[in-house]
């Protein structure tokens, strides 16, 4: 051929071909060609155990076979890390070398194939190429056999196609042409539509179910197993004595030394037999499976927007007073009407009017008491506590008279000044906007006080008093009397806080540790409530009365189901520090808690009517303070979605 229409190869690699007579190769023909080769995948392996389990030789001094049949013994290794860190310290190139388990010896890498190795990591090729692995061809068809020039029409535009796509193009707009047509789908009738399903056999048979398989055989029914499946005397003795049932292999291992050698085995017709009566006598049983998903098992959650109205944003804050006379706040509360918000400082009392935040009427203590909680009832009495004793406001501006007063007042007529009672109730009023109706002293603080339903009676808790039956109290307005509920309480009882059942003549007694429902008309404990915490701080009913919520100082808030059990029913910790208090809306199913750390959270809770349904409690909202300070109380407006917080510095804020 002619020079330039040829093809330059370079560096084409063939493998060296090994194609010489075998007679005159030596013996060790497999090692020269392993040693001539430079495929990776001609590796020579050293023990031939084939699929066998190398654990089979963990107790043996040699590792497998060769290809003559000969054990290959152990490599010995270093005893313990010592060895080892010495043999590291003398061996400069111990970075190079790598363990061959198969072979059982160490291998040193060249530097190549660390370059190698090194190439493949960083993502390249293995072995660069250079241009000895390309060729080139030369482009031989530089003159042009043919002498004629190509014609002017073969450079221009059809004409005739021209025309031809016009008429398509106007056919497609006039939709003579459809691309694309639909393709006719022929009905499909069935055969058997007017026969009954009583009919048809195929409903009688039973569906088919495939026949079980049988047990593939191992490497210890090879006529040729390795020693360490063979068994010794004490074995066999041991496999005669066992009963067939019990035996883990049904015949003995022997080994031959051909496979014409072994003989026919006597349990061939027996093995069939059985494996008949498998095939026969096999129960069978078709399981359907269920294709579900793990969160089908999961219960159908509602979307927070879908749950609304609940507090999501701070509205407004309300207007301080000087806390540098009226100290931290103490207490807030609402009342029943949700017109007045008032707040308890440590040395004033502060009333706000909820629909323009207006301060209304603010009530100053003198430097030798402090102001500790106070609480609304549904008739629009106020109860104020303070140091040693409590008092009684009227919310109403116009100073209505309240019945319960009254009959109060000429009770307390009747009682001779000369008894000796601890508990000194004092009726006198004054011209305040909030008129003060009466005051009781007692001997000791109280802590928290609740109005009962009827507004009659106060609950007070007192937990700081030398005498343990006077931790708990029960004042009647109509009667103007104390009376004390429980005269033997063990000396180790610490009570926490007080509260009235909201329908029924119940007592809610709220320890360190338990809850206790005492029965007013029955006199007698009614159940006790294991909370589980380490020290209880607040607690609150629902307005049904079968459920209740504990909040603790460790981070906890407890919710109680009274008709299934004394443990709680869920316990959530979503706040990081002791939980200051935990609250029920009157109207709306939310119920929120607030703690030291600074923050509100607001639950959703959904209780049915029907007892077979557990309670809903689903996470809404977490309101922030903006200066991360501890909020000390929360309330929330009995008609309204809303809630009110107070703060540590006193800042009094509206959620909306």
């Amino acid at each position: 051929m002619n020079q330039n229409n040829t093809i330059n190869i370079r560096a084409i690699r063939n493998k060296k071909s090994i194609k010489k007579d075998l007679s005159l190769q030596p013996k060790n023909i497999h090692d020269q060609y392993y040693q001539e080769s430079d495929d990776s995948e001609d590796e020579k392996i050293l023990s031939k155990i084939g699929r066998l389990q190398t654990k089979k030789y963990k107790d043996k001094d040699f590792i497998g076979y060769d290809e003559n049949l000969n054990k290959i013994q152990k490599k010995k290794q270093f005893q313990d890390t010592i060895d080892e860190f010495i043999n590291k310290t003398e061996n400069k190139d111990w970075w190079r070398v790598v363990r061959d388990e198969l072979n059982n010896q160490d291998v040193v890498l060249s530097d190549k194939q660390l370059q190698l190795l090194d190439r493949i990591r960083t993502g390249k090729t293995a072995i660069k190429l250079s241009d000895d692995y390309y060729f080139e061809h030369e482009d031989f068809n530089q003159f042009d056999l043919l002498s004629s020039y190509n014609p002017k029409r073969r450079f221009l535009p059809s004409k005739w196609e021209r025309i031809k796509i016009n008429k398509l193009v106007q056919g497609i707009k006039l939709g003579r042409i459809v691309l694309n047509p639909p393709q006719k789908v022929e009905k499909m009738f069935d055969i058997w539509e007017n026969v009954a399903e009583d009919q048809v056999l195929s409903k009688y048979l039973p569906a088919r179910i495939p026949a079980s398989k049988a047990q593939l055989p191992s490497n210890v029914a090879s006529y040729n197993p390795p020693e360490e499946y063979l068994f010794t005397e004490q074995e066999k003795q041991q496999w005669l004595q066992t009963d067939p049932e019990d035996r883990e292999i049904p015949f003995i291992p022997q080994k031959f030394k051909h496979l014409r050698n072994v003989p026919s085995s006597e349990q061939l017709a027996k093995d069939l037999f059985n494996r008949c009566l498998d095939l026969y006598l096999a129960p069978r049983i078709r399981r359907k499976k269920l294709m579900m998903k793990s969160t089908d098992f999961l219960p159908e959650i509602p979307k927070p927007e879908e749950l609304k109205p609940f507090p999501t944003k701070l509205n407004f804050e309300f207007g301080q007073i000087d806390t540098t006379k009226s100290g931290q706040v103490k207490q807030i509360s609402i009342s029943q009407d949700g017109q007045l918000l008032g707040v308890c400082y440590e040395f004033a009392i502060a009333f706000f009017d909820t629909k323009t935040s207006k301060c209304l009427y603010t009530k100053w203590q003198s430097d030798d008491k402090q102001f500790l909680g106070l609480d609304f009832s549904s008739s629009g009495l106020i109860c104020i506590l303070q140091s040693n004793g409590f008092i009684i406001l009227n919310s109403y501006i116009d100073k209505r008279q309240h019945p319960n007063v009254e009959d109060g007042e000429k009770a307390n007529k009747q009682i001779p000044k000369n008894s000796n009672n601890v508990f000194e109730w004092n009726f006198e009023l004054d011209d305040n906007v909030f008129q003060q109706l009466l005051e009781v002293k007692m001997p000791y603080d109280p802590l928290y006080a609740q109005f009962h339903s009827k507004s009659d009676y106060i609950v007070s808790t007192q937990p700081h008093t030398h005498v343990k039956s006077h931790c708990i109290l029960v004042h009647s307005i109509s009667k103007s009397s104390t009376s004390i509920p429980f005269q033997n309480m063990k000396a180790s009882t610490e009570v926490q806080q007080t509260i009235f059942h909201p329908t029924k003549p119940e007592l809610y007694i709220m320890t360190n540790k338990n809850i206790f429902i005492y029965s007013l008309t029955k006199q007698q404990l009614m159940k006790k409530l294991l909370a589980g915490n380490q020290q209880n701080s607040t607690i609150a009913i629902h307005p049904y009365g079968d459920n209740l919520i504990v909040g603790s100082n460790d981070q906890k808030v407890c919710w109680f189901d009274l008709d299934m059990g004394k443990t709680p029913f869920k316990k959530m910790s979503y706040h990081k520090n002791g939980v200051r208090r935990v609250i029920f809306h009157k109207t709306y199913p939310l119920f929120a808690s607030c703690s030291d750390d600074g923050t509100i959270n607001i639950f959703h809770c959904r209780i049915s009517t029907d007892l077979n349904q557990a309670p809903v409690i689903l996470p809404l909202k977490v309101l922030k303070q903006k200066k991360k300070e501890s909020v000390m109380d929360v309330a929330f407006h009995p008609t309204q979605p809303w809630i009110y917080s107070a703060s540590k510095e006193g800042v009094v804020s509206l959620w909306t």
